[in-house]
Formats: structure tokens, C-alpha cells, sequence
């Protein structure tokens, strides 16, 4: 279990170095900071200043090294080589870990969030900042700042201080891991690692409203994110990092997207538009699964088809019934859903449900796909080998087919989920927002790995947070409380004309769990 350090004392005067933009002295400092696991050096050499009053975009391929960074620069882990200075003054290394002093005005939200999920929202406030909150009455006052901070945050976010965190859909996680990360009564440095990517759009907004008012207000924020028009629209500062170091620091201020793509590395700034469907008169595709009039578990009525080799999108707001959909096609029990088949299913929570974290990137990889490539139920340790060798190079996984699941990113994470789904002899995948905190150059070769997927006749239903994204299906339902609103085909494939729809007649359900109202 991770506690947060909490603050106290005062910043010391910040090391003489260079010029530095007036009150924007350096909160936290890294000098040459280098970190190895095993045979992966996941920091080679960083040097980053984190100003006062400014926020940093941080941005990279996965495996960059971005989320170690901030470990280190959190006080999570000791680097190996180089220095971290907070508040100008350099952090022993015996001075790191849960609880470090030197880093109690240092805050982070993880990706992956860091709450115990047995607990309710109010209990885990508690033990994160249990040293600003009075002993007697405890559980009342942690439940007023966490609600007061939530409602200063994301409003109308509907989540309760006596929620259990197991019970909250993974939006309102994100929120509760974010809110907590900032309750305390001093905070020097705010970091945020993907924040926004279990998020719906308006609760995006009023994340980003409230990074720009603790910059106001003197506070430093740290921001990953690949989604660099989010970054660009916020930070005040670009740092890149590629390979384990920062490469190049940009002001944000007239910097555009694909000069940020380029700075990450050439092959990224490769066209990124969407792999289209293939063209032309087809047969009528038979179809394999199919939703008539499906009612119950937050669905009303909702009828949906899927064709042999066809892609199907799922789009809308956060929280309209996507998942739900994706539910009842993986285990189609009721008489109103029908699917021929084998079927593969990617999570969208995949700290939960989709990884195995005791296991070997090999074997989270080929574990749905060993009875396809056994014999007489034997295993074939040789074709296990090769399939595995396959995706991993063909997804780039970093750190290779022994590395532990616990060492990866969480973008080359989801990159193992998504090639486990596909590894397997499953006909239909079904893909619950897939490529959340995966970068853009992978994403591209993903979009790629579906057409070419769907071509040889396996059929997929995919869920995406993203809109854009769903340019690249052949048949996308957009969906708005639990109903199907519109299905749109061929050019009314558009993100404007999805946004269009899934607003129309007063928009989304007050309930919905990524559009907060």
C-alpha cells in the first residue's frame, strides 16, 4: 500500500544555475538521474527542472522512461546515478521511499490509481493525508475535503465519501485518485500521469481548469499525456524524453502538434490518419453477433449487429451503455443477445481485469492462445515461443518477452493485452477502449493490426473514449443513456458528426460516469 508524503517546512532558496523566468524558481530538480531494472535502464542520464507556477508537458513513446522519472522525482524510488533536488536541497538517498520527508510538497496521481480498493473514498483520503486531519472526527473531516475538493474539481462528479472504492466505475476512480493526490495544505508539485485518459471530455475540462488555477496560485504542475493537443492547450513548458533521457524543452506557446511528434522521433510524424475500411461492392456479410431489443444492466432497447470481418464502433459519451454492450456480447446469457464463435475480450481496466501482474510479459502473452497452438491438449513449447517472439516484435514491446508485467509501461502493458486478444483463435474481439495511455505511433500500427485482422474475416466491436478514433470501423453506433441513437456508415463517420449526435436533445444521462455534469 502506497501512502503520499505530506507537506511541511519551506522551499530553500533553488540552486544557482542558469537563468530562470522570474518567480518561477525550480521546486524539484533532476541532475543526470539514471535507474536500471534488470537489463532494462529505464533513465539514462535525465536532467529536468520543475518550476514554480508553470506546467510542464511531458511527453514520449512508451518506454520513454516518463513514469519512472516521476517516481523518482516523487520520492518513490532512489535513482542509481545522478540527483534530485527539492526545494534546492539535495535528497539523500536514504531519504526516499513512502513517507520521505524531503518530498512532502510533492504529490502524485498514477495512471493506474494507487487507492485500496476494499476502502471507501472517505478512508482512503485518510491514509494519504491523515497528518493534516484532526484524530477525533476523522472520518467526517476526511469526507468534507474530499467531497469539497471533487466538487471544486470535477462538479457533478456523483461520487459519494462512503463509496467503496471497488464499486466506482473507473472514471470516477481516476477523479477520487486526483482529488486525493491534491489534499494537502501545502503543494509545491502536482503530478499527473495520464491523467485525463479514463476521463470523459467535460470532466477533462474542469481537471484542466483546476491544473491552471494552482499554477495561478504559485503550485507546479507535471503533466503526462499522449494526447499532445491536451498538452499543448494547458502547459506553459514542453520536456520530451526519448530513450530514457529529455531530449529537447520547448515553449508551449506556438509549438504544434506535429512538431511535438517530431521531437519524440521522425517515424512518428508518419501520417496518422485512418487506416479506411476497404472499398468497393461486398457480399452481404453474415452475421455473427447480434443484440435485438436488448433491455436490463443500463441498456434500453438496444438492437446492434455484427458482420463476419466487420468493425463495429461503439461511441458517445463515457458511460452510456458502451460497456455494458461489450458485457452482453462476452457472455451472452439473455435470449436478446446472440454470438457464433469464440470470443476475446480486452478490459478497460486493465490493472483489474486484463493483466496478470505475477507473470512474465510471455506469459500474459500467449496464455488465451495455448489451445490453439497445442496438440492433442499437449503443449508445443516451440510454437508458444514463436507466437509469443511474434507480437512482442511486432507491437514493440519494450523489454522483450521475459520481462515481468510489473517492469512495463503502462502503454506497453496495454500493448500485451491487446496482442493476447488477438494472438488467440478467438472470431470476434471485443475492445473496451483499447489503447488508453498508448502513444501515437503505436496506436497507428494498432489501427493497422485491426483492418488487416478484420480483412482475414475475424470480426471486432470496439469501444473508444476517443472519437477519432472511430473513422477507422466500418459501422459505428453511437450511443446516449443506455440507447442507440444513431448508426452512422461510410463518410458519416465523423467526429463532429458523433459529437453532434451524442449531444443532441439535452445531452447525456446526469449519471453518466465519464461526462460529469
Amino acid at each position: 500500500m502506497h501512502v503520499d508524503n505530506l507537506p511541511t517546512g519551506s522551499v530553500s532558496a533553488p540552486p544557482q544555475g542558469g537563468p530562470q523566468p522570474a518567480g518561477r524558481q525550480p521546486v524539484v530538480t533532476a541532475r543526470r538521474v539514471a535507474k536500471t531494472y534488470g537489463r532494462t535502464r529505464a533513465l539514462a542520464g535525465v536532467d529536468l527542472d520543475v518550476r514554480a507556477g508553470e506546467v510542464l508537458g511531458l511527453v514520449g513513446h512508451n518506454g520513454a522512461g516518463k513514469s519512472t522519472l516521476m517516481r523518482v522525482l516523487a520520492g518513490l524510488e532512489a535513482c542509481d546515478e545522478g540527483a534530485v533536488a527539492v526545494g534546492g536541497r539535495e535528497v539523500p538517498p536514504g531519504d526516499v521511499g513512502p513517507g520521505a520527508t524531503a518530498f512532502r510538497t510533492v504529490r502524485m496521481a498514477y495512471q493506474e490509481t494507487s487507492l485500496c480498493p476494499h476502502l471507501t473514498v472517505a478512508e482512503n483520503i485518510w491514509l494519504s493525508s491523515r497528518h493534516d486531519l484532526p484524530r477525533a472526527g476523522w472520518r467526517r473531516a476526511a469526507a468534507a475535503a474530499v467531497r469539497r475538493r471533487l466538487d471544486e474539481m470535477f462538479p457533478g462528479h456523483a461520487v459519494s465519501p462512503r463509496d467503496r472504492v471497488e464499486d466506482l466505475s473507473l472514471a470516477r476512480r481516476q477523479m477520487v485518485e486526483i482529488a486525493r493526490a491534491s489534499l494537502v495544505d501545502r503543494l509545491d508539485l502536482l503530478i499527473l500521469d495520464e491523467p485525463t485518459e479514463s476521463l470523459g471530455p467535460d470532466a477533462a475540462r474542469s481537471l484542466y481548469d483546476h491544473v491552471r488555477r494552482l499554477a495561478a496560485e504559485g503550485s507546479a504542475v507535471l503533466l503526462i499525456s499522449h494526447r499532445i493537443r491536451e498538452v499543448l492547450s494547458v502547459a506553459d513548458r514542453i520536456a520530451v524524453m526519448r530513450d530514457g533521457a529529455v531530449v529537447a524543452e520547448r515553449t508551449a506557446t506556438g509549438l504544434s502538434e506535429d512538431e511535438v511528434l517530431t521531437l519524440m522521433g521522425a517515424e512518428v510524424a508518419a501520417p496518422t490518419e485512418p487506416v479506411a475500411p476497404a472499398t468497393g461492392s461486398r457480399p452481404q456479410r453474415r452475421v455473427v453477433a447480434e443484440l435485438r431489443g436488448a433491455g436490463g444492466h443500463g441498456l434500453h432497447d438496444v438492437s446492434i449487429r455484427v458482420g463476419a470481418g466487420e468493425v463495429v464502433g461503439l461511441a458517445g459519451l463515457a458511460g452510456q451503455g458502451q460497456q455494458e454492450v461489450l458485457e452482453r456480447l462476452w457472455r451472452p446469457v439473455r435470449r436478446d443477445t446472440t454470438v457464433e464463435g469464440a470470443r476475446a475480450y480486452v478490459p478497460g481496466d486493465r490493472q483489474r481485469s486484463g493483466v496478470l501482474p505475477l507473470w512474465s510479459v510471455a506469459e500474459n502473452l500467449v496464455v488465451t492462445a495455448m489451445r490453439g497452438l497445442s496438440r492433442y491438449g499437449v503443449r508445443r513449447r516451440a510454437e508458444e515461443r514463436a507466437a509469443v517472439a511474434h507480437w512482442v516484435e511486432r507491437l514493440a514491446v519494450r523489454g522483450g518477452a521475459d520481462a515481468a508485467m510489473t517492469e512495463l509501461s503502462g502503454g506497453n502493458q496495454q500493448k500485451v493485452i491487446v496482442a493476447r486478444a488477438f494472438a488467440s483463435t478467438a472470431d470476434l474481439v471485443l475492445l473496451d477502449d483499447p489503447f488508453r495511455g498508448v502513444d501515437v505511433h503505436t496506436k497507428t500500427g494498432l489501427y493497422a493490426l485491426i483492418r488487416e485482422e478484420a480483412a482475414r474475416g475475424r470480426s471486432v466491436v470496439w469501444y473508444s473514449s476517443e472519437n477519432a478514433e472511430m473513422a477507422h470501423c466500418d459501422r459505428v453506433y453511437v450511443l446516449r443513456a443506455g440507447r442507440v441513437v444513431a448508426e452512422l456508415t461510410g463518410a458519416e463517420i465523423t467526429e463532429e458528426r458523433i459529437i453532434a449526435v451524442s449531444f443532441a436533445e439535452s445531452g447525456s444521462d446526469p449519471e453518466s460516469e465519464g461526462a460529469p455534469r
